[in-house]
């Protein structure tokens, strides 16, 4: 005899919106020293943050979502990032999400190998916040 479980469209979209909506975030890069992982501090991440040389972090607050039959999940909009090197270059080997407040970080995506971008040089990121069962 086999059960399934399965969780209504409208509870992932009550817990997306408990977990996502209406949080202000920043999508920053870092370079790693070595010691951080998923699992380390957001203060320790932030301190590990690179600058200068146009390097700006990305900011913003989650929106609404949408709940998305063919993956069955619900989505929040897409946080899109574009970064661009001018006046020099700059590296970085982390993208780093974090919600501000939060202890932890959302999450990384780590460049293996690490990015150079020299100046007038951009590279986009889109990451997709989605609650599913």
């Amino acid at each position: 005899m086999a059960i399934f479980t399965t969780i209504s469209a409208k509870e992932l979209e009550r817990q997306a919106g408990l977990v996502f909506q209406g949080k202000a975030y920043k999508l920053f890069l870092a370079v790693n020293p070595g010691a951080l992982t998923s699992e380390s501090l957001a203060s320790d991440w932030l301190a590990a943050e690179i600058s200068g040389n146009g390097y700006s972090a990305i900011t913003g607050t989650v929106a609404a979502g949408t709940y998305r039959s063919a993956e069955a999940r619900f989505e929040m909009p897409a946080v899109l990032a574009n970064f661009q090197a001018s006046g020099g270059s700059f590296t970085y080997d982390t993208i780093c999400l974090h919600f501000t407040g939060e202890t932890y970080l959302h999450s990384i995506t780590v460049e293996t190998p690490s990015i150079t971008l020299a100046t007038g040089q951009a590279k986009a990121y889109t990451l997709t916040l989605a609650q599913d069962d």
